[in-house]
């Protein structure tokens, strides 16, 4: 779990009322949606599932949604089974003709956990879920709310027989009458809360405990696909295709502060004479309004203080007088910047994600398919990103959906010749990229910072060691293992795995990272090299050692080639391991090269208003993390501000029709200074959207965690009060505090990183005759931290650097 979440604070963040327009779709009346249909007289109507041991070795969680037909039949799913030795084993999960659920279970004996009578009801979609714990608890759902509980005399036998959807194992002819639709197993136990929440809503197939879930709506063939890929299966010949009488949602609601949000509600193969609320949200209003007779757009309006999300009950009276009940989650956000990167960011992976590969599409076309299914590592690497800043701000939203992320991006990783990195696609052995791998170093070490994860730590390491042990000996980096031995420098390169030298340094103390990351910074920084330029102070793409001389211009596999001009990113990141390099050194002259050269890049890409020249995944994000380092290094509020007015004109301006903002690789299309709310492109590209959600978020995040949080701690010589010794501290060790106090006051001794939040607190500190307070720090990470003490009604405070 990340170490601090998002606090409110005493920012004050003034936004208008934002009003969203209603968005312009269409429905075909005829549109129909599948579920499979389990007919109790025909022979074969059940699906074979394998053996129960197949998904579940503990906890577990059975849920679907079920139509019944008729009493004829009542298994939902079985592998019940008996033998002389053991007795009773395995499980039966059915109905029975008074409208209870039921859980029969073998435990030598058959223990049965029931809900109570009338539960179920024929000719109605109804959510049932069963849930079973290694503490032998048994629980049933029904529709969301418990209606059973039980626990068994010992846990359940194992049995040996087949899993049957729709059949018994032992007791045949049991068949189900009736409809089964998204069916999901987990390897977990879920709670009454879990299994409510998203009940109504199709999972990803990644979700952390999900071991299997078939939709059942496949409509036509005999396959039936799992989400999570793991188990596929066929359906049996005597079930069927029907069509499906229940409401679709097309998404959630997403409202910023006083204003308006719709999603398409929708009941196929059946018409609807009333849509009705079931009950008003205290912090809004719902209206509908009519498309065709089958669909309606449900219209939110709502008023926020704060951020916060809950659900609406609404539901579809047909023609017939059948009422049909559904619900939509809703958010509301009192934050502008987090309400733009949370929308764009769950539109990308409904848009982008990949089920099959648990990675993101690279483009879509103007209906939303994949035009390349897999995005190359570079997009991924921005994707990472824009994952993680939204996991700082919202983490139990985010915090499943990056920790997939990260294992997933695992397929990029290629050893070849002995060495391992990652490469442009995954499982492809061919190219892989020197500064592709430098800008996976980036989310890598964001992710670490906050978790500590020491498998992200080792994936650091390998695209790190990927790039540091080609360098030649002016620890130059070509772009791509076609180009060494030519003495190119390209700056991506060389820039991010000099950065990400500087964080192993922080993370494990070993002197060889903090020797190899000044010697980076200075090959990249001097300017003989050329790689950075001498007036501009911006980095240029790539310099050449050849013929005894550093040049622009050189000659690689017998082409002529030129490394001069510039893109943001490549300054970017050197800003921001300047202001590394102050933190673990203290000494000046990086943070002065860290202001120089941001002032370089405001200079020459932003302009108050009007958006930034740059495009996005060519220093976009880059630029706004870089600003946003420098606010919260030096708490000059300059830094937020500018960060802020840039995305501010994104979400007025550059956002197009579809919702997405520019994507494109060329400057006349693809700027971050672009007018495009009436552009329609016919393709959209992820990376650019990514860059833009981390933007989004990044300054969501800042905004409500200003470093001003912690004003209270002053940093400069003349008001400091204490003295800590020694100072710079070795970690692990002891460190003594001298205060004014002399003797038996108990004081409280806090401890600050930078950003300004509490990473260790000492209660109660004895404090000698002289005045001398001892503490040992548990720090992990090297670099400047801050120390206050509290003695009675005083405060001291110091600054100190731990390596």
């Amino acid at each position: 779990m990340i170490k601090n979440s998002i606090q409110q604070s005493s920012r004050s963040i003034i936004i208008g009322v934002f009003s969203l327009a209603l968005l312009s779709f269409s429905i075909a009346s005829n549109a129909q949606s599948y579920v499979l249909k389990f007919n109790a007289s025909e022979q074969e109507s059940y699906i074979d599932c394998g053996t129960f041991s197949d998904y579940i070795s503990g906890d577990f969680t059975i849920e679907t949604w079920i139509f019944v037909d008729s009493w004829a039949g009542n298994y939902i799913l079985a592998d019940e089974s008996w033998n002389a030795g053991s007795g009773a084993a395995g499980f039966a999960f059915r109905l029975n003709s008074n409208g209870k659920v039921e859980m029969n279970v073998g435990t030598g004996n058959w223990e049965e956990v029931a809900s109570s009578e009338n539960q179920i009801q024929i000719g109605k979609w109804q959510h049932v879920a069963v849930s079973v714990n290694t503490g032998n608890e048994v629980k049933i759902f029904v529709d969301g709310i418990l209606a059973g509980n039980g626990t068994l005399s010992k846990p359940m036998n194992v049995s040996g027989s087949h899993l049957f959807m729709g059949e018994g194992s032992a007791w045949k002819e049991r068949r189900l009458d009736g409809k089964l639709f998204d069916f999901r197993i987990w390897d977990i136990a879920r709670t009454n809360e879990e299994i409510n929440s998203n009940k109504d809503i199709q999972l990803n197939g990644n979700e952390d405990g999900l071991v299997a879930n078939w939709l059942l709506n496949e409509g036509q063939g005999d396959s039936l696909n799992d989400l999570t890929g793991n188990h596929n299966l066929e359906k049996g010949s005597g079930t069927s295709w029907a069509v499906k009488d229940r409401i679709l949602v097309d998404g959630s609601l997403k409202i910023l502060n006083s204003g308006k949000d719709s999603v398409i509600v929708s009941v196929s193969g059946q018409e609807i004479s009333t849509w009705k609320l079931s009950e008003n949200p205290a912090v809004g209003n719902v209206t509908f309004k009519t498309i065709n007779n089958n669909s309606a757009y449900l219209i939110f309006e709502a008023q926020t203080a704060v951020y916060q999300n809950d659900t609406i009950y609404f539901a579809a009276e047909t023609s017939g007088g059948e009422e049909l009940a559904a619900t939509v989650p809703f958010d509301l956000y009192d934050n502008k910047y987090q309400y733009f990167g949370e929308r764009l960011l769950d539109k990308i992976h409904k848009d982008f994600y990949n089920k099959n590969n648990g990675l993101y599409a690279e483009a879509i076309d103007a209906s939303s398919n994949f035009k390349q299914a897999t995005s190359f590592v570079w997009p991924a690497s921005h994707m990472l990103r824009a994952l993680i800043q939204a996991w700082k701000v919202n983490p139990e939203k985010y915090e499943t959906l990056i920790v997939n992320y990260l294992a997933a991006t695992d397929q990029y990783q290629v050893t070849k010749d002995g060495r391992t990195g990652y490469a442009v696609l995954p499982g492809n052995d061919g190219k892989r990229f020197y500064d592709d791998n430098g800008q996976l170093m980036m989310p890598f070490t964001m992710y670490y910072d906050s978790t500590e994860d020491e498998t992200t730590l080792n994936n650091l390491k390998i695209a790190y060691e990927f790039n540091n042990g080609i360098r030649d000996s002016k620890y130059a980096i070509p772009q791509h293992e076609d180009q060494l031995g030519f003495g190119m420098l390209f700056s991506m390169s060389v820039n991010y795995t000099s950065y990400a030298a500087a964080k192993l340094y922080q993370a494990t103390n070993e002197s060889r990272y903090f020797d190899e990351a000044l010697a980076y910074y200075e090959l990249e920084n001097d300017l003989s090299v050329k790689i950075k330029d001498s007036n501009t102070k911006l980095f240029n793409q790539a310099s050449y050692y050849q013929n005894g001389s550093w040049s622009l211009n050189g000659i690689v596999n017998g082409n002529s080639v030129r490394g001069g001009g510039y893109r943001a990113y490549q300054t970017t990141v050197v800003i921001q391991n300047a202001i590394l390099l102050y933190q673990i050194t203290n000494e000046q002259k990086y943070l002065d090269d860290a202001r120089e050269m941001m002032s370089s890049c405001i200079n020459h890409w932003y302009t108050a208003g009007q958006g930034l020249s740059e495009i996005s995944f060519w220093g976009g994000d880059d630029m706004i993390d870089a600003l946003l380092d420098m606010y919260r290094e030096t708490k000059e509020e300059e830094f937020f501000t500018i960060a802020a007015d840039i995305v501010d004109f994104l979400s007025a301006h550059n956002r197009d029709k579809r919702g997405y903002y520019a994507s494109s690789y060329n400057d006349i299309d693809g700027k971050w200074n672009l007018y495009r709310t009436s552009e329609n492109p016919s393709e959209i590209g992820m990376m650019g959207q990514a860059a833009a959600a981390s933007a989004f978020l990044n300054v969501a995040y800042n905004s409500v965690n200003p470093v001003t949080d912690v004003d209270e701690i002053e940093v400069a010589q003349k008001n400091q009060s204490l003295t800590v010794f020694p100072n710079p501290a070795p970690r692990g060790t002891e460190m003594k505090i001298k205060i004014p106090e002399q003797g038996g006051v108990a004081g409280e001794v806090y401890l600050y990183n930078q950003p300004g939040q509490v990473v260790q607190w000492f209660e109660s500190q004895e404090i000698t005759g002289d005045g001398l307070i001892t503490v040992t720090p548990a720090v992990n990470i090297p670099g400047i931290y801050f120390v206050r003490v509290i003695s009675g009604a005083k405060s001291y405070h110091t600054k100190v650097l731990i390596h």
